[in-house]
């Protein structure tokens, strides 16, 4: 086992790791189940703690790995256990070990029937493939498709583990002037350089995809907020320092799930929402949803309904409702990008009042007063 992977077991587990990475990286997980490979100690435990982490999806992984092919957890685990069995009594009948790959192949091929005309591959040449099915060839990121695949996968996790996880979407400032001014070639060697940046920025359990262009994108699975502004800030001071000379710098987007979006879709798109929000600003900046605690003191018993109107919300009456609290205080916390915003309560399905504990407050244009919030 090399040094490399020996510190990555020593790392500990995520329970998003992807096997087929562990795999490239030298981390022998299937064949050292299966009894191919003598596991050491340290091995050992770590499969352990593999295994409690990915326990939704264990085997199902494991046989992705081996047949490219997508099984439910509970009929995986079935199937790598008869997988096993078939190892040993072919094993038993020709006298030597004949490996977890031959077995699987002959179990699924001949037993099961659900593989067809499986193409015998070198290791090395099917690793090959793999990375090169999910890699972007000029960064060597991986490649959009791959980054939708892991999402759907990351926000799965993260409902089952009660994590949150983290999307960045990135944007490199001036560098269409900068290809129009020195040539794609030249362009592409900053795609390069910017990508081994980012991922000098990141862990190995975090996801770092071209996503199309010079944007980028990056899952940080288990990352809160303050934990992604921190990797943020380290990337765009990284960029900043590095590619200054050719007036490159970086935008930054970031959105958080399950508390800025619910959904894979509505995630990306709220991280490009707050990314080019950074570039109107200026760019080279990472910018970020702010949750902001709106509040209204009013005890007369007479209100009964009390909403957040403004520009955030296209001016709509029944889509930030407040909740009354037990102080009698009306209380909503929003998620709003840096900018000004103008906005008004709605009382009683009736009247519009200002904040009052708002810091500014302008003319609406209509006789009365709007409450203005700024966000940094």
């Amino acid at each position: 086992m090399s040094r490399h992977s020996i510190e990555l077991i020593e790392k500990g587990v995520n329970p998003l790791t992807d096997i087929a990475d562990l795999e490239d990286r030298g981390v022998f997980v299937v064949e050292t189940l299966a009894g191919d490979v003598a596991p050491t100690e340290q091995m050992q435990r770590f499969l352990e703690r593999l295994q409690h982490e990915k326990k939704e999806t264990f085997f199902g992984d494991v046989l992705y790995y081996l047949t490219s092919e997508r099984y439910p957890e509970s009929q995986a685990a079935v199937m790598w256990t008869e997988i096993m069995n078939h190892k040993f009594y072919m094993s038993e009948k020709l006298k030597r070990n004949i490996g977890i790959r031959v077995a699987a192949i002959d179990y699924l091929v001949n037993i099961r029937g659900l593989l067809l005309a499986p193409r015998i591959m070198n290791s090395n040449d099917y690793r090959q493939t793999v990375k090169m099915a999910r890699t972007d060839p000029l960064t060597g990121l991986y490649n959009r498709r791959y980054f939708i695949d892991q999402t759907n996968r990351f926000l799965e996790a993260a409902n089952r583990l009660k994590a949150p996880v983290t999307l960045m979407m990135t944007d490199l400032d001036h560098f269409k002037q900068f290809n129009d001014q020195n040539g794609h070639q030249a362009g592409d060697l900053i795609l390069q350089e910017v990508a081994r940046l980012v991922r000098g920025c990141v862990r190995n359990s975090d996801i770092v995809a071209r996503y199309g262009g010079d944007e980028m994108a990056l899952l940080l699975p288990k990352a809160n907020r303050v934990d992604a502004v921190a990797v943020a800030e380290k990337i765009r001071v990284a960029i900043e320092e590095n590619c200054h000379e050719m007036g490159i710098t970086i935008s930054i987007g970031i959105a958080q799930y399950p508390d800025d979006a619910t959904s894979r879709d509505d995630l990306i798109s709220a991280a490009d929402d707050v990314l080019y929000r950074a570039k109107e600003f200026g760019g080279n900046k990472a910018f970020y949803f702010h949750p902001i605690s709106i509040r209204y003191d009013a005890k007369d018993p007479q209100v009964q309904t009390v909403s957040v109107v403004g520009d955030f919300n296209n001016w709509s009456k029944r889509t930030l409702p407040m909740a009354r609290q037990p102080n009698g205080e009306w209380e909503l916390t929003v998620r709003l990008k840096p900018g000004r915003y103008r906005y008004k309560l709605f009382v009683n399905n009736g009247q519009w009042v200002p904040d009052p504990s708002a810091p500014l407050f302008e003319d609406d244009g209509f006789g009365g007063q709007c409450s203005i919030m700024v966000v940094r």
